[in-house]
């Protein structure tokens, strides 16, 4: 079966709120937000973090459980 023909089986199969959250979907996906581009390339981050004496994980994951 095809990829097109799949998905609009499934699609003729969803209830009206999945049709909503899918139409949401659909148009977040093609607006296509864009994103800049960094700066910095991956191995100038690596370098530059490299040095840090700090956990960053564990520091992320603090500031989550703070925040509630």
């Amino acid at each position: 079966m095809k990829l097109k023909e799949a998905m609009k089986k499934e699609i003729e199969e969803m209830d009206v709120d999945e049709l909503l959250f899918l139409y949401e979907q659909i148009r977040l996906f093609r607006k296509g937000k864009k994103y800049p581009e960094s700066k910095y390339t991956l191995e100038e981050i690596i370098e530059r973090t490299s040095t840090s004496k700090s956990n960053w994980s564990d520091d992320v994951s603090n500031e989550r459980q703070e925040r509630g």
